[in-house]
């Protein structure tokens, strides 16, 4: 019996976030849904260049000792 009862107000928490979910976005889920979503849309703007390059290691001598170590 209890059991029940915890199982049934798990599933009206549930419901009910859900209930708020479709309240709040429900619009751009149906657009999104349908492909009309503002992210599907091409940008007007240039995209950015993002430049990066590796961080330069000094090169170190491996030691024997180290090495056998291992």
């Amino acid at each position: 019996m209890f059991a029940t009862f915890v199982t049934l107000a798990v599933i009206s928490f549930a419901i009910a976030g859900l209930k708020d979910l479709a309240r709040q976005d429900g619009a751009k889920i149906m657009a999104a849904m349908q492909g009309r979503s503002w992210a599907a849309q091409p940008r007007p703007s240039r995209p950015a260049i993002v430049r990066f390059s590796s961080p330069k290691r000094k090169v170190e001598a491996v030691w024997p000792e180290l090495r056998a170590a291992a």
